[in-house]
């Protein structure tokens, strides 16, 4: 399946994007999304898009319609996107993306798993979340010791 969505660390939403999807997966993709937005929580995420490909044109539609349908869940739940981004192609489709469809959630784009961690750490403590914050360091620390 070239998405995986991991709620491991929930209230974070870690979405590895790879490869292309065919239609029928973007879909898949899409319905498991909207899962987590109906459970009414809030959430934080992390886009992994550093091995992904681009949607095709009848995606990027798909992806517009639903953002319209789940735009009030999306407002009001989440609390914090970081999208992990290192293709300029992917770079320049976002910010078209985000040109017509304005995020209502506090974003970055940065350019690895690391820097994503600390963002949304950062972003969990000022927001009331700090137990889940530690949780989110104390990943990245294991990250950083298995790397090393």
């Amino acid at each position: 399946m070239p998405f995986t969505l991991d709620d491991s660390l929930w209230p974070l939403l870690v979405i590895h994007l790879s490869g292309t999807s065919t239609d029928v997966e973007y879909e898949k993709f899409l319905e498991q999304l909207a899962g987590v937005l109906n459970r009414r929580e809030p959430y934080f995420s992390i886009v992994d898009t550093s091995q992904s490909g681009l949607p095709n044109s009848a995606q990027r539609q798909r992806q517009v319609e639903w953002s319209r349908t789940h735009d009030e869940l999306e407002r009001t739940w989440g609390r914090g996107t970081v999208f992990i981004v290192t293709s300029p192609f992917v770079r320049v489709a976002m910010s078209l993306y985000f040109h017509v469809r304005p995020q209502h959630v506090p974003h970055v784009s940065v350019a690895d798993m690391g820097s994503a961690l600390v963002w949304i750490a950062e972003r969990m403590e000022s927001t009331g979340f700090k137990a889940e914050a530690e949780r989110v360091r104390q990943h990245l620390s294991s990250l950083s010791q298995r790397t090393a």
